[in-house]
């Protein structure tokens, strides 16, 4: 069995200024209580680097639909809705990222270096998990924040 971290582990490792804040909004509100409910959570807006965020509800049959987003989130994540005007999370490594964190109950990070095509992206990404006051996890309030922009130059132009 694989022991989960201590409390607190993902401080050292969470380099995006906005989202250190919230995890430390995060562990301040929920005190002891191993996950902070979802009824003490304020609008996006109102959260340390509120419009990186999002609040996403885990659907009873594992789907996860977007509940609220900022308007940072919501271009950096470009969602389209479904058929029926609701947007859910269809992309496979975002949705393990939040399997891991609805199911061990813990804050979740990564920090993500993407190339695309001579540009290339780092951004960190923070998933809360969420309760509905009695120990069910019900939502999750993930934070994306760019860390890094860089534009490869003319020696790194293929021909």
């Amino acid at each position: 069995m694989i022991t989960p971290p201590p409390r607190g582990w993902l401080a050292d490792e969470v380099q995006a200024p906005a989202l250190v804040d919230l995890l430390a909004w995060y562990n301040a509100t929920r005190g002891e209580k191993p996950v902070l409910p979802v009824a003490a959570l304020p609008a996006l807006a109102k959260l340390p680097g509120g419009d990186d965020l999002a609040l996403i509800e885990i659907e009873p049959y594992g789907g996860y639909r977007y509940r609220s987003m900022g308007e940072a989130y919501k271009t950096l994540a470009s969602l389209v809705p479904d058929g029926d005007d609701v947007t859910r999370e269809s992309r496979a490594v975002i949705r393990q990222h939040l399997d891991l964190a609805s199911r061990e109950g813990h804050p979740f990070h990564i920090s993500i270096t993407r190339w695309d095509g001579p540009n290339i992206l780092q951004y960190d990404r923070l998933i809360l998990p969420l309760d509905d006051g009695h120990g069910a996890i019900t939502h999750l309030l993930v934070g994306e924040a760019f860390l890094r922009y860089a534009r490869g130059g003319p020696e790194d132009e293929q021909e």
